[in-house]
């Protein structure tokens, strides 16, 4: 017995490892892939309701893949439109940060009797090393916008697709199965479609509101390019737990050089507040306990994504995670791995309440 027990450990490991390295292998193809997926999840009622309203299905697919279009497109030209009057501001910008460098000149020679002469000459040093290595990041800056070109036109294609045979991508699992599992296998891909879609839709409901509160905050305390801050601290924060972090860096530095010296402190109440309210009100109602992931596996998720995908993986090894717990309680051999999976806390009542009465309104 014990030699079957490690028996079973060691080929729970291999197939464990064997599955990684194929993750990161096939990222290139499995990416596009993902992501075109969860989109389907997320754009399926859509669908659904145009081929009620008569529109086929490759009309339902194309007016689903236009829409998503302009929802990107509306979001770069409000980043571009916000940008242009950053460039207007760039000569006080400049003169801010020229005041800035002195002050910190200063300081480091106080500090640490360094003079400014030294300091230029060491910085002046750094700009050179970076110079010589300049050519080759520029060309994998090429590479890497090029290939998310590529990447996005692979998953406008998968989209398409995945929306147009739907239907069929449903029989062919029902198909695996025998005959009396079909009500099981049924039950499965519909929870697997609702967290997919119901965590995408979480996810953009929550930078919505992000947004809507720091470009009001930004508005109220006098920042200059409100509406654009708010959308480059708001975007980052489809990426779990980094995400946030990330987003606050730009607005604070815009603070510190483009606003006035009392504006610094104000910016991070607002970031502050606003991810306080997000993370134990928005949140908790708008995705809830859908994915029912453990938070240590959630972080594990994340971490591991970062390290297989990069960026993507940060956003797609969650409700990875989410559906893989989906399939392991349904199947009764992984019921272990789906208990182990699955969060232990409960729903607090008042979103439950929240959410019952909105039923009751809708």
């Amino acid at each position: 017995m014990p030699s079957l027990s490690l028996t079973r450990t060691v080929q729970v490991l291999a197939l464990l490892a064997l599955s990684l390295l194929l993750l990161y292998v096939g990222r290139l193809f499995l990416v596009p892939l993902v992501f075109a997926a969860i989109l389907a999840m997320l754009l399926a009622p859509v669908a659904r309701q145009l081929e009620r309203w008569g529109a086929g299905r490759i009309v339902s697919g194309l007016l689903c893949v236009l829409l998503l279009l302009a929802f990107m497109g509306g979001i770069c030209w409000a980043i571009g439109a916000q940008a242009a009057n950053i460039s207007e501001q760039l000569p006080q910008i400049q003169q801010k940060v020229q005041v800035l460098l002195q002050q910190a000149q200063h300081w480091i020679q106080q500090r640490f009797g360094v003079a400014p002469r030294e300091q230029i000459q060491f910085v002046e040093e750094q700009v050179a090393k970076f110079g010589q290595s300049a050519n080759r990041y520029l060309t994998t800056s090429l590479k890497g916008v090029a290939g998310l070109l590529g990447g996005l036109v692979l998953v406008l294609l998968y989209l398409f697709f995945m929306l147009w045979g739907r239907h069929k991508f449903r029989e062919f699992f029902l198909r695996l199965a025998p005959s009396e599992q079909h009500q099981e296998v049924n039950q499965m891909l519909q929870e697997i479609m609702r967290v997919g879609g119901q965590y995408l839709s979480g996810r953009l409901l929550s930078v919505l509101f992000l947004t809507v509160v720091y470009g009001v905050g930004f508005l109220v305390i006098g920042l200059k390019n409100a509406l654009l801050l708010a959308l480059i601290a708001a975007l980052p924060t489809l990426v779990p737990y980094v995400g946030a972090y990330v987003g606050a860096i730009f607005p604070l530095i815009m603070a510190m050089v483009g606003g006035s010296a009392g504006q610094l402190l104000p910016t991070l109440g607002v970031i502050l507040f606003a991810q306080a309210v997000d993370n134990n009100v928005v949140e908790p109602l708008v995705m809830g306990s859908r994915l029912n992931l453990s938070p240590i596996f959630t972080i594990i998720a994340v971490v591991l994504g970062e390290l297989l995908w990069g960026i993507p993986g940060m956003i797609l090894f969650e409700p990875l995670t989410a559906i893989l717990r989906i399939v392991c309680s349904h199947v009764p051999a992984l019921h272990p791995y789906a208990f182990l999976l699955a969060d232990e806390a409960h729903t607090p009542q008042w979103i439950k309440r929240v959410k019952s009465k909105s039923k009751q309104l809708l």
